[in-house]
């Protein structure tokens, strides 16, 4: 029977004439009639329950529960009860399927704005730093252990409105923040003295070895090798003496084994959890370059690790480790015996090796004095009164900028009394108007985008509301001067105008937030490396190539966004983004050095297209083995936009083989765990989508057998067959591929709603269904362009809605 529930008072809220309403007479009233109206129909009602009359109403949170529990039971077989006839799996399956096509409806409108006449939406940490930067040219560090807490998702999205909210942390940090970014950004402190620290071997080891060197003459001979997985100590701090910007400068060779891979510099700030430089060295041992990084530090004194940071032995073991005689590298090239050698006899590399000379660090590095920022806020200069007025007019002009819209004099009053007030009190001018900024900089008007009008409703964006959008979706930061400037007058919502600015941001530098943002979140990236690999499983995996997953995937998406290319590349393509480290795991070979690249792809490489690159097969496994299931769900979702039902509580997992039988593979497995009915009409949708792609591994490997310890005999052969619930059958994951671009159309579709949920910082509900649908078909007949698709979206009503 179904679960006992209060009484409620519920009202139809699925449109009359809808494909919702239209499944709901043609599926789950039959079901209901046949299965559960005699236990919850008008002449009885258990738990106080009747289902011949229970309608959605996706603006009840009470009411969704109570179809979230019948689904729950559904699916699990407790309804109907034992003693009544069995549906058949298929119907339980198109009932789940629209209750819980019919709960995302109900969870994306929560998410979703228009209810209060002001929406705030809060910036993400990521979107903070961006704005401070274009506002006060300061490269603020929120993820340090002092910046910002991280950011929540909902669905992979971490810009949704509701869901960012703002905690007593949060305030405090924020508060920190301001006064740190103005702190670094005005000219009231002291001038800052540029300067270099040098660190030479000595510096960094061997210490008491230097007067002995400098005595026999060959001091300036000694350099410091750093062996695979080994770094030098990190026992000499750097001190930071002012916060600012400061150019890490590095004179370094990378000794490269013939055919194997070149040392990898890595700089690590321990305390903090900070990598300030990575990157690939390959120089001979007599011909060092010179490695340089801009970085941001702030005053205090860390300690810093320098890595070379590819896999190797046991950097404790005895063979690994340096001797503590220094090396003079000199023709006599003499070791302590137990010391690992770095060559052979011929003076060639054995193991990827850095001979490390010198590191620098410059600055900090300051463009002017007062800085530009400090001239922008006090605009008048040291001529200027400093008097109230001066003091509103600067609030005034840095209001506007900060919070990216007109400015009311009444919003800046409040801000000055404070200010008098601390005048009186003896601080400067300048650090009295400081405190003003930093209030601005913590209200809500600069940490949330607001949307509306509290004095009345406003179902459409004004300009400026709309310059923000755009620019937040587009640069993650504030709007430009030109932003301001058409909204200003009045011009940014004309469909020409926004179609030029799109496509002028999208040349911009900084449209490589979008690029890097939105793939990130939409495919749900930064799940790779959540389940660290089994080291003995997979000994060759290590950062750098997770890394480089990642790099492909965004690389990838970045050309095709630079040059308007088809979303069937997305599907299925021909060619790939690759550096040396992710082709030497692909077997690809003549590929060298850290940069990515675009490369054709054979057929034996097995690649093309999204769903046989690294970073997406690794975030659907679990850092064992591959999941057939976990892929399918993962397809389902970001790629067919259409998420299954959840399982059923307690399901099994799949089954541990018996002693001494014959090696299984884990569709073999999953095939046995399907066999009860409850369980196939789901994993009919979701299955083949994986099983597809089960020539890869949990790194994404190609394979033909699949590696197994449990059993007996040989690893079994894959089968990466399967049929689509509409009957087309595939032999493996390449004509799968073929058939999801003969589906391109669908595909347009999910990704027209992720690219909008991105955009709008909401989920989609039922009532934009049909704007997504006309945005989805205009980009068809430019052959689903990716550029030209978000122009659609941009330029739709959708766009510019609350």
């Amino acid at each position: 029977m179904l679960p006992c529930l209060a009484p409620t008072s519920l009202s139809a809220a699925v449109s009359p004439g809808t494909p919702a309403a239209e499944d709901y007479e043609k599926v789950v009233k039959p079901f209901f009639s046949e299965h559960c109206n005699s236990c919850h129909g008008e002449k009885k009602q258990k738990g106080e329950l009747r289902v011949d009359t229970l309608k959605v109403d996706p603006t009840s949170p009470k009411t969704m529960a109570h179809w979230e529990e019948i689904m729950n039971r559904i699916n699990s077989g407790d309804m109907p009860p034992d003693d009544e006839p069995r549906p058949k799996p298929a119907e339980v399956s198109k009932v789940a399927e629209w209750i819980v096509s019919q709960l995302h409806e109900a969870e994306a409108a929560n998410q979703a704005s228009g209810r209060e006449r002001v929406a705030f939406r809060k910036l993400t940490r990521v979107e903070y730093a961006n704005t401070v930067r274009d506002l006060l040219g300061v490269n603020f560090d929120v993820k340090a252990p002092t910046g910002l807490p991280e950011d929540p998702d909902w669905h992979g999205f971490e810009r949704i409105g509701s869901v960012l909210t703002l905690s007593p942390a949060h305030v405090e940090k924020y508060l920190s923040a301001a006064d740190a970014v103005l702190d670094e950004a005005l000219s009231i402190r002291p001038e800052p003295k540029r300067d270099v620290i040098r660190w030479g071997a000595f510096d960094m080891r061997w210490k008491g070895f230097s007067e002995e060197y400098k005595a026999r003459g060959i001091a300036d001979q000694v350099r410091i090798e750093i062996v695979p997985n080994n770094y030098t100590t990190d026992t000499w701090p750097l001190e930071v003496k002012t916060t600012g910007e400061y150019i890490l400068r590095m004179k370094l060779s990378g000794l490269r084994p013939e055919g194997g891979r070149a040392p990898r510099i890595k700089v690590y700030m321990s305390s903090v959890d900070k990598t300030l430089l990575e990157q690939d060295v390959d120089a001979a041992e007599d011909k060092p370059i010179t490695v340089e990084a801009r970085v941001h530090l702030t005053a205090g004194k860390y300690p810093i690790r320098i890595i070379n940071s590819v896999p190797g032995p046991n950097p404790e073991g005895r063979r690994s480790r340096h001797s503590g005689t220094p090396n003079a590298f000199t023709n006599v090239r003499s070791r302590v015996p137990w010391q690992l050698k770095l060559t052979d006899d011929d003076f060639k590399p054995i193991q990827p090796t850095l001979i490390l000379d010198s590191v620098e660090w410059d600055g900090p590095i300051v463009d002017s004095w007062p800085t530009n920022a400090h001239q922008q806020v006090f605009f008048g200069g040291e001529k200027a009164t400093k008097d109230i007025a001066y003091a509103r007019e600067i609030l005034t002009r840095f209001a506007s900028r900060a919070w990216r819209r007109p400015v009311q004099p009444a919003e800046v009053e409040r801000f000055l009394k404070p200010i008098a007030k601390a005048q009186e009190l003896g601080d400067s001018f300048e650090v009295a108007v400081k405190s003003g900024l930093a209030a601005i900089m913590c209200s809500k008007s600069f940490l949330y985008l607001e949307e509306g009008n509290a004095t009345k409703t406003e179902q459409k964006l004004t300009d400026s509301e709309l310059a923000s959008r755009l620019s937040y979706f587009l640069w993650s930061s504030a709007p430009d001067q030109r932003l301001l400037d058409l909204a200003k007058e009045g011009k940014l919502h004309e469909k020409e105008t926004l179609r030029a600015e799109v496509r002028r941001m999208l040349a911009d530098p900084k449209a490589k937030e979008f690029a890097v943002g939105f793939p990130r979140q939409w495919l749900q990236l930064r799940k790779v490396g959540m389940f660290p690999p089994d080291k003995v499983l997979y000994p060759d995996y290590d950062e750098n190539l997770e890394q480089s997953m990642v790099g492909e995937t965004l690389s990838f998406f970045s050309d095709i966004l630079k040059r308007n290319g088809s979303l069937r590349e997305f599907l299925n393509s021909d060619w790939t983004m690759l550096n040396e480290r992710l082709a030497m795991h692909y077997g690809i070979e003549g590929i060298r050095g850290d940069e990515f690249r675009k490369v054709a792809l054979k057929p034996e490489y097995h690649r093309g297209g999204l769903l046989t690159q690294g970073a997406v097969l690794s975030l659907s496994s679990d850092g064992t083995r591959h999941r057939p299931v976990h892929r399918g769900v993962w397809v389902l979702e970001a790629i067919v936009g259409k998420p299954p039902p959840p399982p059923p509580a307690n399901v099994p997992a799949l089954a541990t083989p018996v002693a001494n039988a014959p090696k299984t593979t884990v569709r073999e497995k999953l095939e046995q765990h399907r066999a009860d009915p409850n369980c196939t009409a789901c994993h009919d949708k979701i299955d083949p989508l994986g099983v597809a792609f089960d020539n890869y591994d949990a790194i994404g490997r190609f394979r033909l057998v699949e590696e197994s310890k449990d059993g007996t005999g040989d690893n079994p052969k894959l089968d990466a067959s399967g049929m689509l619930p509409d009957g087309r059958k595939f032999a493996d994951s390449v004509e799968l591929r073929k058939l999801m671009v003969d589906d391109v159309d669908k595909f347009a579709a999910a990704i027209t709603d992720k690219l909008a949920t991105y955009a709008l910082r909401r989920g989609m509900t039922f009532s934009d269904r049909e704007e997504l649908k006309q945005i989805a078909d205009e980009s068809k007949t430019g052959d689903y362009q990716l550029a030209s698709l978000i122009e659609s979206l941009v330029t739709s009503p959708l766009f510019q809605k609350r």
